[in-house]
């Protein structure tokens, strides 16, 4: 009874998340290979980062660092950028934590699953991981690339 009186809550479905993300997890989460799946999607996601600056020279966490830091770009070191107003304290902050989540989610969920034997991660843990690179996913998507020229 209670469990009827309580608020719903809003659903994630997985298959809404960014392509980036739920293309190459989604058979793997059929097979309930959780930690795999996550691992693919964050793979996938680094990859496209890669495609889109061009680059391949450091590994995810730096080259998030890198993209989204707000100095401006240098020879062969190009940088994604939110549209808008530079100069406003929300920009700034859109940017920041998109550097931090990004670097954040390849620090936090990838390298634990692609450095761990076995994480014991249930269905709706590694749902929100996925959901973490769905967002990443999109903010790249979303940035446009600034270079020096």
């Amino acid at each position: 009874m209670a469990a009827f009186l309580r608020p719903r809550g809003p659903a994630l479905a997985a298959d809404t998340l960014h392509p980036w993300v739920w293309e190459p997890a989604a058979p793997l989460w059929a097979a309930e290979a959780y930690q795999d799946a996550v691992l693919a999607a964050a793979r996938t996601v680094n990859r496209r980062l890669q495609q889109k600056l061009g680059r391949h020279d450091v590994g995810e966490t730096d080259l998030c660092m890198q993209t989204f830091d707000m100095k401006e770009p240098v020879d062969g070191k190009p940088r994604l950028r939110f549209t808008g107003d530079r100069s406003t304290p929300s920009w700034r902050a859109r940017q920041d934590g998109a550097k931090y989540t990004s670097a954040g989610a390849f620090l936090a969920i990838r390298n634990l699953a692609a450095h761990e034997d076995k994480v014991n991660w249930s269905q709706q843990e590694a749902l929100e991981y996925l959901a973490t690179f769905s967002l990443v996913a999109r903010w790249i998507e979303e940035c446009t690339v600034e270079t020096t020229s």
